[in-house]
């Protein structure tokens, strides 16, 4: 089912499409409460209407967030995509997560993989992310432990501590408390590791680096 994106004085109600591939939220009549949205095991949940508060429940799959300035509570899932912009999400665990849409915001406790693309991105995880990869400007991705790490655009991470990570983006900014392996290749990103050792390899031009103590390779 396709319906266009426009703002709403109200809230909305749930169009449940059990005979269609994904179940799309669409406005109602309850002004001032969180709208809920029932998750469909192996069906897609679309989140399309602007300015709607959304509590998803259930067993998630896919959640695809192509509204504007929406607030989302959800439940663990398997994968999460935000295309629309200025989205407000708090999610239990999620194992995959896409974001396109500008000025995010995502807060999880862990996630497998990360994708952002987006620009003024900001992801919060309590925990781990397995694999992350930035690729925008001015997105922030805040952790407790990254395993694999890739900064290729204009971006921020700061972590207690960080496995393998590489930098090939230009002007990002990196602090963490512990890194076993860092590698950049581009130029003018400012880098902090304030304890342990850590094995670098700078081939960038411009980069500083405050490492205590270092190794080089």
């Amino acid at each position: 089912m396709t319906s266009r994106r426009r703002s709403l004085p109200v809230l909305g109600l749930v169009l449940a499409a059990s005979l269609a591939p994904a179940a799309v939220v669409v406005p109602a009549q309850a002004a001032g409460l969180a709208l809920p949205v029932q998750c469909e095991t192996g069906a897609e949940t679309v989140l399309a209407w602007d300015d709607v508060s959304y509590d998803l429940r259930g067993t998630c799959g896919v959640v695809r967030v192509s509204a504007d300035h929406a607030t989302v509570t959800m439940p663990a899932a398997t994968r999460l995509v935000l295309e629309g912009t200025g989205n407000a999400v708090s999610a239990k665990p999620l194992l995959d997560v896409e974001v396109t849409g500008a000025g995010n915001s995502l807060t999880t406790p862990s996630v497998r993989s990360l994708t952002v693309t987006g620009a003024g991105t900001t992801v919060t995880v309590s925990g781990l992310v397995e694999s992350a990869e930035l690729s925008s400007t001015s997105s922030t991705l805040t952790a407790d432990v990254v395993n694999v790490a890739r900064l290729r655009g204009a971006d921020a991470l700061t972590a207690r501590k960080a496995y393998r990570t590489r930098i090939t983006g230009s002007d990002n900014d990196v602090d963490l408390r512990r890194a076993d392996r860092l590698v950049l290749t581009g130029d003018r990103n400012a880098v902090t590791v304030a304890r342990g050792r850590t094995t670098l390899r700078d081939r960038g031009e411009g980069n500083v680096l405050d490492l205590r103590p270092r190794r080089h390779r």
